[in-house]
């Protein structure tokens, strides 16, 4: 039963997480501990799907909570807490880098080439993040809803889910370069079939190739995968530092906002390395 309610909370996490321009829904999946068990649903491993069909099940209910129910709820939160909120999201990611470090090295250990992925993992994040803020991705594109417009829609969430597979990779982040973020946001809130029915393609479509692909990399050269990945997570602290942090109450009530995150994330990790032991 435990496990059932941790899948809800950490399909909730993944799904606010998408709807979050800069935050990761994968980042929160490794710092859970379930990354490769999500991943291969995602790929359609109907043996592992069997396997954990009821704790998958919780984390897709999740999800779907935390991409609808949240759209507004996170935006209230972001408007008026965003100090702490983004502190919260951060002790997260930073609670969860243990978990992370252990399943890399459950193998063997880090090597000095390691380096090289974790600088370019680091660099992708961090350098998506900057060219967001200066400003030079365009803003929601407006068009007439035709099968042209539904084929970009379609493509464009292709390439942001197999973002949204990748630890430290927004896809929300994408879908705001690509100018239709807005647009996708606008149509969950009313319902818009002519823009979700292709949006709703491409995900699919793109979830399955991101996580075949990802296992791919897995198989042959995790630790060289995780480096990166470890590059990443570290990177997606830069879009969530909150603006506005200082010496104020906000920051001071953030701290705490951190902690909490932290611990949160910490000691699921370190419940989950005791179950991995067991």
């Amino acid at each position: 039963m435990i496990k059932l309610i941790l899948g809800l909370f950490y399909g909730l996490v993944y799904g606010i997480a998408h709807v979050i321009p800069g935050l990761s829904g994968g980042t929160f999946l490794v710092i859970f501990g379930c990354y490769d068990t999500v991943c291969e649903a995602f790929a359609l491993n109907f043996k592992e799907i069997k396997k954990h069909f009821f704790f998958l099940l919780m984390i897709g209910i999740g999800t779907i909570g935390g991409l609808v129910g949240f759209v507004y709820a996170i935006s209230f939160l972001f408007d008026n807490f965003g100090v702490q909120t983004s502190l919260f999201f951060m002790g997260l990611i930073f609670g969860g880098l243990p978990l992370i470090f252990n399943i890399a090295t459950s193998e063997q250990r880090f090597k000095p080439i390691c380096a090289i992925p974790f600088i370019l993992g680091l660099a992708l994040v961090v350098g998506l993040f900057l060219i967001e803020k200066s400003g030079a991705f365009e803003n929601d594109i407006t068009q007439t809803v035709d099968l042209g417009f539904a084929l970009r829609i379609v493509i464009y969430m292709f390439i942001a889910a197999i973002a949204m597979v990748m630890p430290g990779i927004s896809g929300a982040l994408v879908l705001v370069a690509f100018g239709v973020y807005g647009t996708l946001i606008e149509a969950v809130k009313t319902i818009d079939l002519t823009v979700l029915a292709p949006a709703t393609i491409g995900a699919i479509i793109g979830i399955v190739v991101g996580a075949r692909l990802v296992l791919f990399l897995l198989k042959r050269f995790k630790l060289m995968v995780y480096s990166a990945i470890i590059g990443m997570v570290i990177g997606s602290a830069a879009p969530v530092f909150p603006q506005g942090a200082g010496l104020n109450a906000a920051t001071l009530i953030g701290v705490f906002c951190f902690a909490a995150g932290f611990m949160a994330a910490f000691l699921l990790g370190k419940n989950e390395m005791k179950k991995k032991k067991e």
